[in-house]
């Protein structure tokens, strides 16, 4: 079978699949006797008459079994690039993930709201887009320090740790007067998680990997693969289990990582990424984790 990969990236730079993951993916495919094509969303052009929409690549209809979404892309211009992702769907396309699932993961503040409607265990958090009831929020929060996330952000990008209500206020004055026109999200910080974390990686019904990741440069508290956290193989509890697995269906994902911290309390869902990396939950835990994509995109096509 021949599977497609729906990429954002520049295909000038990956037109060969030579990205990490596409090349993980591309590779998992040919050892299962598949082949993969990556479409670029810039190749895409979204063609509407009175009978149905279409979709068609540089210019010409493409006959799709399945194709995989690598929403590999930040808020920036995130509706047109979900619509993109539903112009396939509506074309008649098996995508994975589809259009509503990735919008909400690829927005911090509504994936918030669905965990926390759903009574799902998530950290204490608030979005904000003013300094002016700061000494509330903290009141409430608890105690410094305290996390600062922007709404997107990947690969612990747009993430600080706060230590007094000072640094906070300037920061956050600094942040307005910029006229930025998104809100700040304001999160406990868990301490005795110390810089370490969980990923799940969820194919389907399954859980295909999980790892810790820790932070290893001093003084530096997040533990993302790619800002050089160290990473092992994690084994999970049956409370963790059912947090990763509630919090993918509420979602809507088929494919995705939930980042789950330790606490006394039992789990903490930090986030839900319906793009998750490769290379990290391979090394961890010795598995062939894009061959599992490449098996559930195939059973998919075949249905």
């Amino acid at each position: 079978m021949k599977i497609h990969i729906l990429s954002f990236g520049n295909p000038e730079v990956s037109g060969k699949a030579t990205g990490t993951d596409l090349l993980l993916l591309s590779e998992a495919a040919k050892k299962l006797g598949h082949q993969v094509e990556v479409i670029f969303d810039r190749e895409c052009q979204l063609r509407f008459t009175s009978r149905r929409p279409e979709i068609l690549v540089k210019g010409k209809k493409t006959k799709i079994d399945v194709l995989l979404v690598r929403a590999n892309f930040l808020r920036e211009d995130v509706e047109f690039k979900c619509d993109v992702i539903k112009q396939f769907q509506m074309a008649g396309v098996r995508v994975i993930n589809k259009r509503v699932a990735v919008l909400r993961a690829k927005n911090k503040l509504r994936t918030m709201q669905i965990l926390s409607k759903k009574g799902l265990p998530i950290p204490k958090t608030y979005f904000i887009r003013s300094a002016e009831y700061l000494e509330r929020v903290i009141k409430d929060i608890g105690s410094f320090p305290v996390i600062l996330k922007t709404i997107s952000g990947s690969h612990g990008s747009g993430v600080s740790i706060i230590e007094s209500q000072r640094g906070l206020k300037s920061l956050l004055d600094l942040l307005v007067n910029s006229q930025r026109s998104t809100p700040l999200m304001i999160q406990e910080y868990i301490r005795e998680a110390s810089g370490k974390d969980m990923r799940v990686f969820i194919v389907g019904s399954r859980i295909v990997g999980a790892m810790e990741r820790l932070a290893t440069k001093k003084g530096e508290f997040r533990s993302n693969f790619h800002l050089g956290g160290r990473v092992r193989v994690a084994e999970m509890t049956e409370a963790e289990k059912r947090a990763a697995f509630a919090a993918v269906r509420a979602c809507g994902l088929q494919i995705a990582g939930v980042d789950i911290l330790r606490t006394k309390k039992g789990p903490k869902i930090l986030e839900v990424n319906c793009n998750p990396g490769l290379e990290g939950i391979t090394q961890a835990t010795g598995r062939d984790i894009a061959a599992e994509i490449i098996k559930y995109a195939v059973k998919k096509g075949k249905h």
